[in-house]
C-alpha cells in the first residue's frame, strides 16, 4: 500500500472551519536582522503594509533592491494579498507544511502580474520574506483584548468636595454678594429725564441763557470830514517819524561808544596792531559797525572770487617800541566786491529699460516682469543717483535673485555688471530684497533679470 503525501498546492488551501466562528484575526509582522527582532507591527485594522527606504513606510528598510515604497501586503476584500518582487525569497506554510517561493512559482500558485508575483492569503497562512539581509516574518493572530483604562482607587481619587478650590470659591461668592445688589439696583432704578429750560431753577438761568447786550447805534460820519481827519493823522505820523529815527540814532551811537570804551585794549584788539585803512585792514570785517551781523550779506561778501594765498606781511619778534592803539575804526572794511556763483550745472537724467528675464522654475515670466515694472522707479532712482556724479554712465546690469515658496526674496546678487559702477548694482540688490512676488508652484525659482541704463541726451 502506497501512501501519498499532500502536494504543495494542496497545502496552500486553507482548512475549512467548523463549528463556531472565531474572531477575525489580524496581521502580525516582525523585522528580523542578525537573529534579533528589531521591529514589530500588529495591524488592528485591515490596512496595507509597505516596505522601502521612504520614511512613510510601515517598515523602513535600506536595501538597493527595494524601491522607495512597495506594498508587501495589500488588502483585497476581506483578505490580504502577498505581493513579491523578482528578488524576494522566502517560505510559506499552512498546517505546518512549508513550501518555498520557487516551488510555488513553478506550480503556478504565485501568479505573475506585471513585474510582481501575488498570492491570496488566509488566516491560516504564515511565513517569511527575505529582503537582502533583512527577514520579515508574518502570521495571523487573534487580536489581544484592548487594555483597560487605568483608574485610581476611590480613596486616591477623592470626593468632589476635595476637588473644590475653596479660597477661589470663597472669593467668588464674596464678589457676587457685593456686586449683585448693585447690579440689581441699576436694573430697577428709574432713568433720569431730560430737563427743559422751564424746569431749571431761576438762579441757574443767568448761567444758561445770558442777557444779550444791546448794540449801540453808530452815527455815520461825513466822508469829507473823515478824509480830512485821515490826512491830519498821516501828517502827524510823518512829523513824529523823524523824531523817532533821531532818537534811535542817538541810542545806537551811545551804545556803540560804550562798547568801544569797554573792549578797548582787551581781547583781539590788544593783539591787532594796525588801525585805519591799510594793508592789513582789508582782512578783518567791522563786526561792531553799522553793517554788522544784521547787515546785507551779499554786499559784505562782494569781491570774493575764490581762495587766495596769504599776503607777504610777516610777524616779527617783539621790539622795544610801542605800536598804534587799536580801535574799532581799524577793523573797518575797505570796500566790497562781487560774489561769483559759478556756472549752472545741469544734471542729466536717464532711462531704464528691461529685457526678457531668464526663469528657472515654475513661475510665469510675465508675472515676474509685472512686479519689476511696478517698482521700476526704485531702479531708476539708483541709476540717477550715480548719474549726477558721472553723466556719461551707461550700460547693462543683470541681477540674479531667488524667489522662495512664500514669494519673498531668499537671495539676490549682481550676476553681470557692464556699466562699471558697483554702487548702482548694490543699490538695486538692496531694494530688490524687500520685493514680494507671486508664490511659485513647486519650490523656489531662480531669475536672472537684465536692466539696460541709458543717460538722457
Amino acid at each position: 500500500m502506497v501512501q501519498t503525501s499532500a502536494s504543495p498546492v494542496t497545502a496552500m488551501e486553507p482548512p475549512t472551519s467548523r463549528g463556531r466562528q472565531s474572531p477575525p484575526k489580524i496581521l502580525r509582522a516582525c523585522v528580523v536582522q542578525s537573529g534579533k527582532v528589531i521591529e514589530e507591527q500588529r495591524l488592528r485594522r485591515r490596512e496595507s503594509l509597505s516596505v522601502g527606504y521612504g520614511p512613510r513606510n510601515t517598515f523602513v528598510i535600506a536595501d538597493n533592491s527595494l524601491p522607495k515604497t512597495h506594498q508587501l501586503f495589500v488588502v483585497k476584500g476581506s483578505q490580504y494579498e502577498l505581493v513579491l518582487t523578482e528578488g524576494m525569497r522566502g517560505r510559506l506554510s499552512v498546517a505546518n507544511q512549508p513550501v518555498d517561493f520557487a516551488t510555488l512559482k513553478s506550480q503556478g500558485v504565485l501568479k505573475k502580474k506585471g513585474d510582481f508575483y501575488s498570492l491570496e492569503l488566509s488566516d491560516q497562512h504564515r511565513g517569511k520574506v527575505v529582503i537582502g539581509e533583512v527577514t520579515i516574518i508574518f502570521q495571523f493572530v487573534v487580536p489581544p483584548p484592548a487594555p483597560k483604562r487605568p483608574q485610581l482607587p476611590a480613596a486616591a481619587r477623592g470626593s468632589i468636595w476635595q476637588k473644590i478650590d475653596w479660597p477661589y470659591t470663597a472669593a467668588l461668592l464674596a464678589a457676587f454678594v457685593v456686586e449683585a445688589p448693585i447690579i440689581a439696583y441699576f436694573q430697577v432704578a428709574p432713568r433720569p429725564t431730560k430737563l427743559s429750560l422751564e424746569d431749571v431753577d431761576d438762579r441757574w438761568a443767568d448761567l444758561i441763557v445770558p442777557d444779550l447786550k444791546k448794540e449801540e447805534k453808530k452815527e455815520p460820519k461825513d466822508e469829507a470830514k473823515g478824509e480830512g481827519g485821515e490826512r491830519k493823522q498821516e501828517k502827524k505820523d510823518e512829523d513824529d517819524k523823524p523824531k523817532d529815527e533821531a532818537g534811535k540814532a542817538k541810542v545806537a551811537a551811545a551804545r556803540k561808544a560804550k562798547i568801544q570804551q569797554t573792549i578797548a585794549g582787551k581781547g583781539m584788539l590788544a593783539i591787532l596792531g594796525t588801525t585805519g585803512i591799510g594793508a592789513a585792514s582789508g582782512a578783518v570785517a567791522d563786526v561792531f559797525g553799522d553793517g554788522g551781523v544784521g547787515g546785507d550779506l551779499d554786499a559784505a561778501f562782494d569781491g570774493i572770487t575764490g581762495v587766495g594765498l596769504a599776503t607777504g606781511s610777516t610777524r616779527t619778534t617783539r621790539g622795544s617800541g610801542s605800536g598804534d592803539k587799536a580801535s574799532i575804526g581799524g577793523l573797518q572794511t575797505s570796500g566790497g566786491g562781487q560774489v561769483g556763483l559759478g556756472g549752472k550745472r545741469e544734471t542729466r537724467l536717464g532711462s531704464v529699460a528691461t529685457a526678457t528675464p531668464e526663469v528657472d522654475g515654475a513661475l510665469d515670466q510675465e508675472a515676474i516682469a509685472k512686479v519689476v515694472r511696478a517698482r521700476k522707479r526704485m531702479v531708476q532712482d539708483c541709476y540717477e543717483r550715480e548719474l549726477k556724479r558721472d553723466p556719461t554712465l551707461t550700460g547693462r546690469i543683470e541681477i540674479e535673485f531667488t524667489i522662495g515658496p512664500s514669494g519673498a526674496i531668499e537671495d539676490a546678487s549682481v550676476s553681470s555688471n557692464k556699466m562699471g559702477s558697483d554702487a548702482v548694482g548694490d543699490c538695486i540688490v538692496s531694494r530688490l530684497r524687500h520685493w514680494r512676488f507671486p508664490k511659485p508652484d513647486g519650490g523656489s525659482v531662480t531669475v536672472n533679470f537684465p536692466f539696460i541704463f541709458t543717460p538722457a541726451s
